[in-house]
This record gives structure tokens, sequence and C-alpha cells, in this order.
């Protein structure tokens, strides 16, 4: 049985190959790069195939790839680059260095799987190049028809795979704003002031996601709070402080949420959707020190884009006017976010904040009434 190596610094892109692979192959993950480099200088046995991340930290993909061709121990396993980062150059650079194949996260099994069997298959069929009349040639050829073929049903089944997670985003989205039109319509606003927070933070280089998948987080974000469709309406309506026993039901409307998400995830195994939505909507109150809810995570255990989208929600929060409260500044909301900072918040995410929040006053001024 061939051995597949997959280096990612993405446990959940690891996780997706190997349920793509297993089976067929002996799937090696490996999230360090360092380590991957280390454990292929000392064995004895090397992976057939290695499935191999660009953007990486402590050693990038392509430095990698150079220190492995610069080894006759290991410079003839073919590697496929793998990355979030789908624009021509960092491709064509792939190709140049001399990937035989390239691959845009976040993966899609089925794709995954067929593109290494060709591979493979490419690969025990060179061993036997030496008693036939086939070239290497005609091998470049018909793989090539084969990536040319598999990118047009990979496009249109892409685009249709978006299409449902959009209309499922918008029904559900439509639904919270009838039962709660204040949820319905901050929910809206939250994901707005995250697609700002979101891009400064990847401009940072603090948040690490493709440029593909904004468009679906800020989606996604948008049914941050769609636990409250199974919170009672007397206490989503109510005016004035909850008892403790509400306050607890309250509290419940990010369990509602998780658990089903849960429920119906295995329809969509390999989905960043159901990952984006599942860690925004259970994570979003949990806190920085680990006094939130529901499940007391701190520091770098919660989910970032639920570090993101917290400090989101308590700006509009703050800034927004509701029956029982008046609204606070701008100034206000800015300076309770920053004395936050490392106590409910994740500081890198307020340090972003702090540079784009004239931004956030922007939006907030537009419409922060219902």
């Amino acid at each position: 049985m061939h051995t597949v190596m997959v280096i990612d610094d993405s446990m959940t892109e690891l996780i997706v190959a190997e349920k793509a692979l297993e089976g067929a192959y002996r799937v090696m993950l490996e999230q360090n790069g360092r380590h991957a480099l280390e454990w292929l200088r000392k064995s004895s046995k090397m992976p057939s195939l290695i499935l191999l991340d660009i953007e990486m930290p402590a050693i990038n993909g392509f430095e990698f790839f150079s220190q492995i061709k610069a080894n006759p121990k290991t410079q003839g396993i073919p590697v496929i680059f793998v990355s979030g980062n789908s624009d021509t150059a960092t491709e064509l650079e792939a190709y140049q260095l001399g990937a035989v194949d390239f691959i845009v996260k976040p993966f899609v099994a089925e794709i995954l799987k067929r593109k290494v069997n060709l591979h493979i298959g490419i690969l025990e069929d060179k061993m036997k190049l030496a008693g036939q009349n086939v070239t290497l040639q005609e091998y470049n050829e018909q793989l090539q028809d084969y990536n040319n073929d598999l990118q047009t049903k990979a496009a249109g089944a892409t685009q249709h795979a978006q299409h449902l997670e959009y209309f499922i985003i918008g029904i559900i989205t439509d639904l919270i704003t009838k039962k709660d039109g204040y949820t319905g319509i901050h929910s809206k606003r939250v994901s707005q002031y995250m697609g700002i927070l979101l891009r400064q933070m990847m401009k940072d280089g603090t948040a690490r996601y493709s440029v593909t998948d904004i468009d679906l987080i800020l989606m996604s974000a948008q049914l941050f709070e769609m636990g409250k469709i199974g919170v009672p309406d007397a206490i989503l309506e109510k005016v004035g402080k909850y008892t403790p026993e509400e306050f607890e039901l309250m509290k419940k409307h990010t369990v509602f949420a998780a658990d089903s998400i849960e429920k119906f995830a295995y329809l969509l195994p390999d989905s960043p959707f159901i990952t984006y939505i599942y860690q925004m909507a259970r994570s979003h109150h949990e806190q920085w020190c680990g006094k939130g809810y529901p499940d007391g995570l701190a520091g770098p255990n919660i989910p970032q884009l639920a570090r993101i989208i917290s400090v989101c929600d308590v700006y509009d929060a703050l800034v927004s006017k509701r029956p029982y409260k008046k609204e606070m500044t701008h100034e206000q909301a800015y300076t309770i976010i920053n004395q936050a900072a490392g106590i409910q918040f994740d500081p890198q995410v307020v340090q972003a904040f702090n540079k784009v929040h004239v931004d956030f006053y922007d939006i907030s001024t537009m419409d922060n009434k219902v």
C-alpha cells in the first residue's frame, strides 16, 4: 500500500485529507514542516507522494520543497502543492519549482482523492516505462487532459454547493429576523463589522484564511445567533433584567445552535460552511480569560472566528439603542472593548479593531436602530 504524507498547519485540512484517502493509502499527517523534514531525513521508508501546504509558519512549502529536492534521498518524491491562495502567480511558481500538481484549499475530498489516485498511478506506470513504447510526454498530455476535465467538473460542483449554502443561510436569516427583528438586524450588522476586522487581521498576518473563504465566512456570520430561534419569545422580548433562571435559558442559545449543526453535519462532512457556523454559533460568548460560556474555553483554545465575532457582537450591542437601555457613543464602546483586551477579548483582535474602529463607527451610524 502506498503512503501519502500530508503536511499542513491546519488540523481541519489534515482531517479532511485523512478521511478522503484512508483505506486506499497509508496516510501520514504532519502539522510542522520542520518535523516532517526531520522524519524524512531519518526514515528508511519514503512516502510515495507528498501533499504540501505552501503557507505554513517556521518553514513554508516552497522552502520545504527546495530542501527535499536538494537531498538525493527525497528528491524523487512527487509533490502536490496545496494552498488557500488561488492566484495564478502562486500556482505558476509551484509548477516552475517542479510540483506535479496544485490543489486549492479548502479541500474537496473527491477531487483530492482523484488527484492522488492519478499521480500514484503515474508513479506506478513510470516504473514500467523501460519495457514499453510509452513516453513521458504522452503521460503528461494525458495528465493535462484529465486536469482540464476535472477542473471543469469541479467548478460546476463548487458553484452549486455555494448556491445551496447561501440559500440555507438566507432562509435561516429570514426566519431569525421574523422571530426577533433586533437579532436579525444585529446579526447582519455584526457580519459587516466582521468583514472589516477579518480583512485587517489577514493584512496584519494574525488571521490566515483564503480570500475565497471570506464571503462564505461573512455569510455564515449572519447565523451566529441562530440558536435564539430555540429561546422562548417571552425571554427574547423581555424588557428589563433577566432572572438567574431566565439568563441560564438565554445562554443555551449557543448550545441549541451547536446541537442542531452537529445533528446534521454528516450530510456535509467536508464543508467549511459547517465549520465556520459551528465555531461562531457555539463559541461567540467564550472569553479570553476562560469565564465565558458554554464551554469555558480560554485564550487560543477559543476558535479564532469566534474571538473575532465576539468583539463585533459586543460593539454593536453597546452602540445600539434598546427598549431597556440607551445606546453608548462610539468612544465609550471603544474604551470598553480596549479595557477588556486580554480579559474578555483576544488582544490581537482588539489590536486590529483599533486600526479599523472608525469604519465600525461609519457602519453603526448608517443604521443602528431597529
